[in-house]
């Protein structure tokens, strides 16, 4: 998360297939962290929370990493919008050989449970990766980045590739795990058939209302 220390972080919600539809994000933390000081094309020098980002999507929770070093987090917003890795972050999007290192990164690391340490590698692993010369880390301690990066952008590569998705909107945009297409269907019409229920009732209450 790209904030300066003493600000709220973030994280994201996912789907098979992208939309227009405006998606609202709100922030609920960098959980765990560490806090380096970076340089970058932007924002200039700052000390950030590095880490895993918790967020809500729609009131949905999810778990993610920032992609876009270029911007800072805004703690709402109404105006995110799913699209491919390929297109994001917005203004420097990504090529699909550091969307394919990136999936190989999460495929390879990522955990639910990951320690500080763990997470803030790995999320500055994705910023070095997609920041490229925009991007500097002034802290000595890099938390493991280096070697993420090596081992993933090996030739000899032969491990795990996550499928995952990017959160684009007004603030950071967010690299989030897909959900398949059956998983999004079944979102969708549980909340469908929940509005449907509820517009039933307040019609029959209506209806037997003196």
């Amino acid at each position: 998360m790209l904030a300066a220390r003493g600000l709220v972080g973030l994280g994201c919600l996912a789907m098979s297939s992208t939309g227009t539809y405006a998606l609202t994000v709100q922030e609920l933390g960098v959980n765990p962290y560490e806090a380096p000081t970076i340089t970058c094309s932007g924002i200039g020098t700052l000390t950030v929370y590095a880490g895993l980002n918790r967020l809500a999507v729609d009131g949905m929770p999810m778990n993610g990493f920032c992609i876009d070093p270029f911007h800072l987090s805004v703690s709402s917003s109404p105006n995110y919008q799913y699209v491919p890795l390929t297109s994001a972050p917005k203004g420097y999007n990504m090529s699909s050989g550091v969307a394919l290192d990136i999936e190989r990164l999460w495929g390879s690391y990522y955990s639910p449970d990951m320690s500080a340490t763990a997470a803030a590698g790995l999320q500055i692993a994705v910023w070095e990766l997609v920041g490229g010369s925009y991007f500097q880390l002034n802290s000595v301690d890099d938390y493991g980045a280096a070697g993420y990066i090596a081992a993933v952008t090996s030739p000899a590569y032969t491990g795990p590739v996550a499928d995952l998705i990017a959160l684009s909107g007004p603030g950071q945009d967010y690299v989030v795990q897909n959900v398949p297409e059956g998983g999004v269907t079944a979102i969708l019409l549980g909340g469908a058939l929940c509005a449907l229920i509820m517009f039933h009732r307040k019609l029959t209450w209506k209806e037997l209302a003196p």
